[in-house]
């Protein structure tokens, strides 16, 4: 199907994600949909650690019949709820998936949704949910990538009660009107800026919200409510955009499923700072350089890098924005874990110092070739009068150079190890065996949660 004049963008949608919710995937493919969901738990294993995700649990009213949280122990909360405190957890953890076509976060919105209406579901429904979902997000945040960001609008918050609407509707079995009507409620609940990274630890409300919208689009649906038809392409792109999506949501995606395209992250921050960590780190891993021996770093990046930039770091949030930072964490302490971000290392006058080294501009080669690849060019000068270059257009995680299933499961544990016992973490891990997993979603699920040990949860 195509749209056309007479053919509304929320009906493909609808069509598209209700098709995809039929397939039956290969386990190749299911292999990459379990990875995307067991690193979205490592991130929320990560993201409830901070005291606004303890805050936004708070005022969750509890019910006897709900859904889990990490660290909800015998307590439950309302589906919209559990996929609004999930969703805080994962993006909040700045470690979550994302997409290159359309510069946003699908864990982060999909991932919450199935965790929340994951009674009695399949993993086949699971599955195919997550790749419906992804869909439907990364092509309407594709329509306006990147001037959505350039507007001032966050594409992963604005396009979140969508992914969120489609994931609910193959998991809720909806047909397609009621689908596309769930579409269209959605973009009531539409909103997120780009600003709002100025407070890193609040930004994440902004998706977190923008998924328990969308859940609630699906369940208004769900009970006859309707929404306007035409509400995305006289309202939606317009309004962020001032004028049509750029690519029509129609257009096929580089890969066969948004999946397919999306990237994982083997270190935490803003994905704009990989391609830099990733050059710096093979130039010194190649020439063995220690921190002292350089003189001046220079690194070059697309234009979208440079304005997602903070160059005051006063917090670990604004850390996981800033390049000099990240190589600064790099060169002294020897590597960018989660450790490495954390707010007691910013007094270290070493790494204040390498901070200073490192120059940050814009390269019209790699930004020309922005959003199609995100690259970075690196040239450290050593104090020996040697000049070292490394150029990286995928960093790693990206399809073209993707991340190992083992270091998915590494992240896992080393975010889990201080909350889980090493009989969840083993139980959970078994998800990513598709053709026989120990539990059913929702068991694997609730393993994340019930069997928390408050004593070790680490800060």
């Amino acid at each position: 199907m195509r749209v056309d004049q007479e053919t509304e963008v929320a009906h493909y949608l609808a069509v598209l994600a209700l098709q995809i919710g039929e397939r039956s995937f290969p386990e190749e493919q299911r292999a990459t949909v379990r990875q995307h969901v067991l690193d979205a738990l490592a991130c929320a294993m990560i993201g409830c650690r901070q005291q606004t995700f303890q805050n936004l649990v708070a005022l969750c009213a509890r019910v006897r019949n709900g859904c889990v949280w990490p660290g909800c122990g015998d307590e439950r909360i309302t589906p919209a709820d559990t996929g609004m405190v999930w969703a805080y957890a994962i993006n909040g953890s700045v470690f979550d998936d994302g997409s290159r076509e359309g510069a946003c976060h699908p864990a982060a919105v999909v991932i919450p949704t199935v965790v929340a209406l994951a009674e009695d579901r399949s993993w086949e429904r699971v599955d195919s949910a997550v790749v419906a979902g992804y869909d439907v997000m990364v092509r309407l945040a594709r329509g306006g990538n990147p001037l959505f960001s350039r507007n001032g609008f966050h594409p992963t918050a604005i396009t979140a009660p969508f992914g969120a609407a489609a994931t609910a509707s193959v998991l809720l079995g909806h047909d397609i009107a009621t689908a596309q009507n769930a579409l269209c409620i959605a973009a009531l609940g539409s909103s997120g800026l780009m600003a709002a990274f100025r407070s890193g630890g609040t930004q994440p409300l902004q998706v977190s919200w923008g998924v328990r919208n969308g859940i609630m689009a699906s369940m208004m649906a769900a009970v006859g409510n309707r929404g306007y038809s035409r509400i995305l392409e006289q309202g939606f792109y317009p309004t962020y955009l001032g004028q049509h999506q750029l690519i029509p949501v129609d257009q096929p995606l580089r890969h066969e499923y948004a999946m397919a395209g999306s990237y994982l992250k083997a270190y935490p921050g803003c994905r704009h700072l990989h391609p830099s960590i990733d050059a710096f780190d093979d130039i010194l891993k190649a020439n063995r350089i220690m921190h002292d021996e350089i003189d001046a770093v220079r690194v070059g990046t697309y234009k979208l890098a440079l304005e997602t930039e903070i160059h005051d770091v006063k917090s670990r949030e604004d850390a996981y924005f800033s390049i000099p930072y990240a190589l600064a964490a790099r060169a002294v302490m020897g590597n960018n874990g989660y450790d490495a971000f954390d707010e007691k290392h910013f007094c270290n006058p070493v790494l204040q110092a390498f901070m200073n080294k490192v120059e940050v501009r814009t390269d019209s080669e790699l930004d020309n070739c922005y959003p199609r690849q995100r690259g970075a060019v690196v040239e450290i000068d050593t104090i020996q009068g040697t000049t070292l270059a490394r150029k990286v257009e995928y960093p790693l995680g990206e399809p073209e150079n993707p991340l190992p299933q083992s270091a998915t499961l590494a992240k896992f544990r080393d975010a889990a190890c201080a909350s889980l016992s090493e009989e969840s973490i083993r139980k959970i891990e078994t998800l990513l065996d598709v053709s026989d997993p120990s539990d059913t979603p929702e068991g694997l699920f609730a393993a994340v949660c019930e069997s928390w040990r408050p004593s070790r949860k680490m800060k």
